[in-house]
């Protein structure tokens, strides 16, 4: 997808504008280092198509889109120490690079900076508030599906259900976020706030799974391949192969397996596509992706609409 591209170094740009040079200088350059890194940037680039598919200016709903990403970054930061990963988009993660403790900082520091830039947004002081007070929300709901998922690596058994409610609320919330957002900061009525909301809740949920079945898989997907596995993760996969393996003893006795060897991580592997998990998983994905494009069909066609289909598209074909 081209646009995306565009988009994206736009974003970027727009990124490094808000985050200052200031002092102390490790605090900062630890607070860009993860933002000057790259990435997607699909929670901004959705806030302003939908602010557009919704028949607002997309460039209005830039500051809360960044406001986004900006809390995006700042739960990696603070997930990989909690996860002990030691790296982010191929590269040394935050706490190796700078410390742990600079990193919480700089995790925190990244966090305030988005309410900063959500204030700014070209809207009415009563759609301010709201955005603000969404993003205050969204926050609190993320750390709730953050803890439900380190809760899930300490239970011997997870029901899919619990599975689904987790990531809507520390994955799937943020674009659903990032398209309600847009859609109010456009001035559209609630007929299409809904279906954007709709449309972002369920292009999150289909991005978290795919994301899961990446980690089996094995493209490049910036992180080392069966990283979950190796912390023991409760994804979908391993779920649904708890249910229905033939070999769920040895699925059990070996997944979260502390100094799990490469012999091993692929025994885990291979027992996950022999019980048709990641197939399951991956349908899964897809019919999310579908309900989130239909729910555009409530929108007027155009190339806003257009693209935010291909983002939904996009969430279960990607390598990465």
């Amino acid at each position: 997808m081209d646009f995306l591209k565009d988009f994206t170094e736009k974003i970027n740009g727009e990124i490094m504008g808000y985050l200052p040079e200031n002092e102390p200088a490790k605090l900062y350059e630890a607070v860009k280092y993860l933002p000057a890194a790259g990435g997607k940037r699909l929670r901004p680039i959705m806030a302003m198509l939908a602010c557009e598919a919704a028949g607002g200016n997309g460039e209005n709903a830039i500051p809360f889109g960044i406001a986004l990403e900006i809390t995006h970054t700042f739960t990696l930061i603070h997930d990989d120490i909690m996860d002990r990963d030691e790296e982010r988009r191929g590269m040394p993660a935050v706490h190796k690079k700078f410390g742990e403790a600079t990193a919480i900082l700089a995790g925190d520091a990244l966090f305030a900076k988005a309410f900063e830039i959500a204030t700014g947004t070209d809207a009415s002081p009563e759609v301010v508030k709201t955005l603000v007070r969404n993003l205050a929300v969204m926050s609190r709901e993320i750390c709730e599906g953050q803890q439900m998922d380190m809760g899930f690596e300490e239970a011997d058994e997870v029901a899919e259900e619990e599975f689904l409610l987790m990531i809507e609320k520390k994955t799937a919330k943020m674009f659903e976020h990032a398209a309600m957002g847009g859609a109010i900061i456009s001035g559209a009525g609630r007929e299409k706030q809904e279906a954007l909301q709709n449309y972002g809740r369920n292009v999150g949920m289909a991005f978290q799974i795919w994301d899961d079945c990446l980690d089996v898989i094995g493209k490049g997907i910036g992180k080392p391949v069966g990283s979950d596995i190796r912390e023991g993760k409760k994804t979908l996969i391993f779920i649904h192969a708890m249910r229905e393996s033939a070999e769920k003893e040895r699925l059990a006795e070996l997944y979260g397996k502390e100094d799990m060897t490469d012999d091993e991580l692929d025994e885990v592997m291979d027992m996950l596509k022999r019980s048709n998990s990641l197939d399951y998983a991956k349908e899964m994905a897809l019919r999310f992706s579908e309900t989130a494009r239909k729910n555009l069909e409530k929108l007027e066609e155009g190339r806003a609409r257009e693209m935010l289909e291909e983002i939904a598209r996009f969430a279960v074909e990607r390598e990465k």
